[in-house]
């Protein structure tokens, strides 16, 4: 399998700024999928919704899964170990990925290539989709909305996967082979002129999808697959194939993580184990953010 870096070179200077079926949780996710604002604290185990910008927040519970892909995966990258981890404490995430208007409200501008309130914000670096992070969680504590010892935080690779897979282990959270994948990822498909386009499918958009446009994954989870990358807060490093308890990844590096795929890449690049990374100065047209509401992490 090439790297993404061979799939972005050829629009590098439209898109980069600046400087590229079973069941294995042990939880289960019971949040609604239609929540309301309110200006107390969230309650462990309820979804609820950011005042202002509307964010809408899902719970994910504590529990245990398989993270990475077995051997057999088709595609499959080596360094996607396949190792049993446990989040001993849950947390919240973004219902949709962090859209333009909603970053417009926090960080008072939006430095997106694709414009439109409803799109993903992209073309944000790894320390602007923190800041981002960092200025919600002082407006909400403010506010008083905010449990003692909890944050606004980009999520580890962890509770990424974890979310996404959402208690499955195939390669989608909807199965390893549908036949109908253009109807629930926005990838690289017709319209497309990058390289790898798969020119059989057509799933509704050349370039980003509104929040929204393709169905949940079984806990809630819009776009999660495909769409824009999502920055995770993990330095890209290798995994070993031994239990984890609340990985965050190294304590340094040189490239953080980003997962998810997106509408410029082909399907393989959304599966749920997939791991692609780059400096964090890079901005693209390709990669945005989701949040994530949870206990204070040790790692920067």
């Amino acid at each position: 399998m090439k790297r993404l870096v061979w799939f972005l070179l050829p629009c590098a200077t439209i898109f980069l700024g600046g400087c590229e079926d079973g069941s294995t949780s042990t939880g289960s996710n019971s949040a609604k999928p239609s929540v309301t604002s309110s200006n107390d604290a969230p309650s462990k185990g309820d979804a609820f919704v950011v005042p202002d910008p509307l964010i809408a927040m899902l719970w994910c519970p504590p529990g245990t899964f398989h993270m990475g892909s077995p051997e057999v995966e088709p595609s499959r990258d080596g360094d996607e170990v396949l190792r049993a981890v446990t989040l001993a404490s849950g947390f919240w995430l973004g219902k949709y990925e962090v859209t333009q208007a909603q970053w417009q409200r926090i960080m008072g501008n939006n430095p997106s290539h694709f414009k439109g309130a409803k799109l993903p914000v992209e073309k944000i670096s790894w320390d602007e989709a923190k800041s981002f992070c960092a200025k919600l969680t002082e407006r909400e504590r403010k506010a008083g909305r905010l449990p003692a010892g909890w944050a606004y935080q980009l999520p580890t690779e962890a509770q990424w996967e974890y979310a996404c897979r959402a208690g499955t282990n195939s390669a989608w959270s909807f199965g390893n082979t549908p036949q109908d994948i253009d109807k629930r990822i926005n990838f690289a498909d017709m319209s497309s002129n990058m390289q790898g386009a798969q020119k059989e499918y057509d799933d509704g958009f050349e370039f980003t999808a509104p929040a929204g446009s393709f169905p949940a994954n079984p806990w809630g989870f819009h776009e999660m697959h495909g769409n824009v990358f999502e920055w995770c807060s993990d330095w890209y490093g290798k995994n070993d194939p031994v239990p984890a308890r609340d990985p965050v990844g190294p304590s340094s590096g040189s490239e953080k993580v980003f997962r998810g795929g997106s509408w410029a890449l082909p399907t393989v690049f959304s599966r749920s184990a997939r791991r692609d990374k780059n400096q964090p100065i890079l901005e693209s047209a390709f990669l945005g953010l989701r949040v994530c509401l949870s206990r204070i992490q040790n790692s920067e």
